[in-house]
């Protein structure tokens, strides 16, 4: 007989949870004392529980699914199915597994349903192509630079991918790229409002926190409102996360946090941290905050990123690579406030591709940790960005400019992501450079000073 998990209608919700593990599309079959099928129960059977007021120690006897999809033993067998329960009636979106019972409907087994059909349809079930359980994905702040990329990614993947996003940047961006997507579900609401937080929580498996005001210019004008976009909402959604045994959740931190290093040393995750803005410094408290509140069933992931750059459906003209180029193609010339400081870059599509990794990793490489996301190849100084800058916009006139506003200087390495998850980011500054402006010959970008491309701008 083989193994499946199963679980008792006078066992607990905690119970549930732990013997399901996480694991997406995974359901437990619920017995009685001899062992016959009575239900099944899934996570999200589970979390609803949870959101409609029941505690872990309540008992599942009032929560699991009765109408369950079963089929007999000795019915598939024969490649006949007569008193089996099993067709479009009872195969919902989320049924992945399917038990397998004898004619007492004691469990015998419970295996994929592409197995069953495949064995009704006398073909033999091919493992390169064996359908893979994807988990449900919420990005919050997913109509973003990072996030429209992040979506597109995952949706290409075949993933079930919500955003929950307000808009306050462009209020068009889903309804001019995704509009009609398969997978794709968009809530407009506010990651402030708890009650948002709970619509957005249904039915999800793994969240991706995008959603901040970014930058120290943004923070400062609306320090209230950093505090509370940056900080207090992170904490509740993982508070709620948490009591919902999310435990893969995926938060957005930045490599500002690293602040100024006058010593000029490659930093990791273990190095000393020195912020010099209120962006950095909210940062820094809500990585504290987030792995804190690890336990049992929330395991964070945090995620410094780089200086981002490269083209995105939701465009910034605000990042260093991006607004170099805006200035060369349109004023032809480059300005440089100091020119000596040193950034780590990546490519946005590279910050994708490392979260979707993170996404794939079996959670005990990555939960608890912090990881820097940069491309290793580009801790570069300002000036020098500025020179490939100008060598693709040939006609734009250098200046640089001694004095510098802006005091942080910092090299990091993504050594660690790379042990971990097996991610390299790989695109260069050179070719997202070309790409840029190629959208600007393509007139892609119709007015590049619109406040639209600018987060400090927008949040005026």
């Amino acid at each position: 007989m083989a193994k499946f998990s199963s679980i008792t209608e006078n066992n607990t919700i905690r119970l549930a949870f732990k013997r399901l593990h996480g694991e997406h599309g995974k359901i437990l079959a619920v017995i009685d004392k001899k062992k016959s099928l009575l239900g099944v129960i899934s996570t999200g059977d589970l979390r609803r529980a949870i959101l409609d007021g029941y505690n872990l120690n309540d008992k599942i006897k009032k929560i699991y699914n009765r109408n369950v999809t079963y089929v007999y033993k000795d019915e598939l067998e024969k490649k006949k199915l007569n008193k089996s329960n099993f067709g479009s009636g009872s195969l919902g979106d989320s049924t992945f597994y399917v038990p397998i019972v004898n004619n007492n409907k004691k469990v015998y087994d419970m295996i994929p349903v592409e197995k069953v059909l495949a064995t009704l349809e006398n073909r033999k079930l091919m493992p390169s192509k064996k359908k893979r359980t994807l988990p449900k994905i919420l990005i919050v702040g997913g109509g973003g630079f990072i996030g429209t990329v992040l979506a597109s990614k995952l949706l290409e993947k075949n993933y079930h991918v919500t955003i929950l996003d307000k808009l306050i940047y462009d209020h068009k961006i889903i309804k001019k790229n995704f509009n009609k997507k398969k997978n794709l579900n968009f809530i407009l609401g506010d990651v402030c409002d708890l009650n948002t937080q709970i619509k957005a929580i249904k039915e999800i498996d793994i969240v991706v926190y995008l959603a901040e005001i970014v930058g120290d210019p943004a923070c400062s004008a609306k320090p209230e409102d950093a505090l509370k976009t940056n900080y207090l909402s992170v904490l509740s959604f993982a508070h709620l996360c948490s009591h919902l045994a999310i435990d893969k959740f995926i938060y957005t931190s930045s490599c500002s946090v690293y602040g100024l290093d006058k010593n000029n040393k490659l930093l990791n995750e273990k190095s000393n941290l020195n912020p010099v803005s209120h962006y950095a410094r909210i940062k820094i408290m809500s990585e504290k905050a987030l792995l804190s509140s690890s336990n049992n069933y929330f395991k964070p992931t945090i995620v410094r990123l780089g200086t981002v750059f490269g083209p995105s459906k939701r465009m910034r003209f605000d990042l260093v690579v991006n607004t170099m180029s805006k200035f060369a193609y349109f004023n032809n010339k480059i300005d440089v406030f100091g020119g000596n400081q040193w950034r780590p870059n990546i490519h946005v599509e590279d910050v994708a591709d490392g979260i979707i990794s993170i996404i794939k990793s079996k959670k005990k490489k990555i939960e608890n940790q912090i990881f820097n996301l940069s491309n290793d190849k580009l801790n570069l100084q300002i000036i020098d960005i500025a020179e490939k800058v100008k060598t693709t916009f040939k006609n734009a006139k250098l200046n640089v400019i001694k004095t510098s506003t802006d005091p942080r200087n910092y090299k990091v390495t993504s050594r660690k992501i790379k042990n971990k998850t097996g991610f390299v980011a790989k695109k260069s500054i050179e070719n997202s450079l070309k790409e840029i402006k190629n959208m600007f010959r393509l007139k892609k970008i119709k007015n590049p000073d619109n406040k639209i491309y600018n987060n400090f701008l927008s949040l005026k």
